[in-house]
């Protein structure tokens, strides 16, 4: 068994994004971790006598919109707390005046008094809640009665950093096909097009929102569909909230094997900054466009094409998206970023290394929301192969790219985390280095920025890097934009993430989730890899939380059964490059479980 898994690994290493077939992340400096940095959290000011906040956010209360006849000698007291809390009145910072501040320890309600002392007093309800955290879970089977089938379901599930219990929050789609057909439907969709998704998270007490890309088979009809599905941290299946935003179908039909058409699909959605409308791009028929559309479905609006011509010229209208295919999944174009709510910037590669691993000539548009906008050039760059950007408050962006760099014994091309401005040339200009990596095997890759844009969390490691090498080890780290110290590894999470499932900023930038690697779970137990998982930590760091897990097993002669978790919108897997993680495992498990069916059919 374990050597009909190994050959189907062959060629099929997790790569950097940029396809390096050697590399991994930058590494952190060994001597910071982020608890160095100071982090105490974000602050939330809360001007109700009724609020909600995440747990890891700090409370700030607004005394004089509170309580606005206590002006005078205002004294705040702790009258109640969850049992397992140790926040008492001696907690509060600034008890004697009208705004004290406090960082709830657990989940559960906090009742606070604010009183002059002599005749007025308020009382304030404070619950800290658990953020929500959406992945999407694919189970399947083999049966062990020798018929050629393969069953799967996929569902989109959300949970909590601080233990909250995870829930389906659509209709879980199911089916029992063709074990090829199955290879290329479920494993795809299940672990590989999530990370096309995104998350918007809503203030504390509102429901949050997903959208994920997703491919379905109706092998009856010859018929691949291909969607754009939303759904909100407190939907149902059948609730009017998870419903399909955009959707294309094509009747080429699905090949048995081989790689995968891409001339239809709906690409890289991302949320605006205020989450009331969805960014995405789709390949209809072979001509790439950049659309957005309301998270409620209604005003969609086409804005321009996502190509340049060969020679860096204009937008190309009757282009396919330079996307290509690696180990059969279908590799798309960067994801756009929103610069803010009313403008999409994306990046379009062009010359002849345009679909190659490191494509290095690339230019940067940005168009307005609008009916009839003019997409206009923003930065054009040939000195950095970027994997994945996003926009800084100044308009400049920061981008994990690979790049040559001179050294003493020659040159060498890491891959870091950079700061570029656009020059009154357009071209670009580097602003930083913030990893500053000296050899080929060094990166930094899997970039997110926080909130406030101030801090950028990616994965950070040195050494071969691939997911099925012995040398395989990547750390979650983060790093301010301004360069102001050095990358710091988050306590805790040292090792064991995932490459292409990169981190999120969650709890209003509290705490981090990101990809984690089971390493010899279950079939794969007898090669160096494993399947995925998701993770949750305090930014500060601590004990990792693990909110799902992938598994796989088979018992001698059996069936066997898999679990798949994958990441929304995580990482340099929504763009051009690596698979992560729990999509390599399904994939292999997949095909594996095709390989079985098809020597049972031979046998009988």
């Amino acid at each position: 068994m374990a050597a009909s898994i190994g050959s189907l690994l062959v060629g099929a290493q997790l790569v950097a994004c940029s396809g390096d077939d050697n590399g991994s992340a930058s590494p952190a400096d060994a001597g910071n971790t982020a608890a160095d940095a100071g982090a105490t959290g974000p602050v939330l000011t809360l001007s109700e006598s009724r609020n909600k906040l995440y747990l890891g956010q700090t409370a700030k209360l607004d005394g004089a919109s509170i309580a606005p006849n206590i002006t005078a000698n205002a004294k705040w007291v702790v009258l109640a707390a969850p049992s397992d809390s140790a926040i008492k009145t001696e907690s509060l910072q600034g008890a004697d005046t009208t705004s004290p501040s406090f960082k709830p320890d657990v989940l559960g309600q906090y009742t606070l008094q604010v009183s002059d002392g002599v005749s007025s007093s308020v009382l304030v309800l404070i619950e800290a809640i658990d953020v929500p955290v959406f992945w999407r879970e694919t189970t399947f089977s083999t049966p062990n009665d020798g018929a050629a089938v393969l069953t799967a379901a996929i569902a989109t599930h959300v949970g909590g950093v601080y233990g909250a219990r995870d829930r389906v929050i659509d209709c879980p789609v199911t089916s029992t096909d063709d074990p090829g057909r199955m290879t290329f439907a479920y494993s795809i969709a299940a672990a590989h097009v999530a990370s096309w998704g995104d998350t918007w998270e809503a203030p504390p007490g509102q429901p949050s929102r997903v959208v994920v890309p997703a491919v379905n088979l109706d092998p009856a009809h010859s018929l691949t569909k291909f969607s754009l599905l939303a759904a909100t941290s407190q939907s149902a299946c059948s609730s009017p909230d998870a419903r399909t935003l955009a959707s294309l179908d094509t009747d080429a039909g699905v090949p048995m094997s081989g790689d995968i058409p891409t001339s239809e699909w709906v690409w890289n959605a991302r949320f605006s900054p205020d989450g009331n409308r969805v960014a995405f791009m789709s390949d209809n028929h072979g001509i790439g466009r950049l659309a957005t559309i309301g998270f409620d479905g209604s005003g969609k609006r086409e804005l321009a094409p996502t190509q340049a011509e060969a020679d860096g010229g204009a937008l190309d209208p009757d282009a396919a998206t330079n996307a290509r295919v690696q180990g059969g999944a279908p590799l798309g174009p960067l994801t756009p970023r929103w610069k803010d709510n009313a403008h999409i910037g994306w990046i379009t590669f062009h010359g002849p290394t345009a679909t190659s691993n490191l494509p290095m000539d690339w230019e940067l548009y940005v168009v307005e929301d609008k009916d009839g906008a003019q997409p206009e050039l923003a930065m054009r760059c040939s000195n950095v192969s970027p994997q994945t950007f996003d926009f800084l408050p100044d308009g400049s962006i920061v981008l994990a790219g690979t790049h040559e760099i001179n050294l003493d014994a020659g040159t060498a091309s890491p891959t870091d985390l950079l700061v570029y401005k656009a020059n009154a040339n357009k071209d670009c200009e580097l602003v930083r280095n913030l990893t500053n990596s000296k050899t080929d095997s060094d990166w930094a890759r899997d970039l997110a920025l926080s909130p406030d844009k101030t801090q950028v969390a990616f994965l950070s490691g040195t050494g071969q890097g691939a997911i099925f090498g012995n040398n395989y080890s990547l750390s979650l780290a983060t790093v301010p934009v301004d360069g102001s110290r050095a990358p710091a590894v988050v306590p805790g999470a040292e090792g064991g993430a995932a490459p292409g499932v990169g981190p999120r900023w969650v709890a209003g930038g509290t705490a981090l989730t990101w990809g984690r690697v089971v390493m010899g779970a279950g079939i794969f137990s007898g090669i160096p890899g494993g399947v995925g998982g998701q993770a949750a930590i305090p930014v500060e760091g601590g004990t990792p939380r693990i909110l799902a897990e992938g598994s796989s097993s088979q018992t001698p002669d059996g069936p066997m059964h898999g679990r798949i978790i994958s990441g929304i919108g995580q990482g340099c897997s929504v763009g051009r490059g690596a698979l992560s993680s729990g999509f390599m495992a399904g994939s292999v498990a997949l095909g594996l479980a095709s390989l079985i069916a098809r020597r049972r059919r031979r046998s009988n």
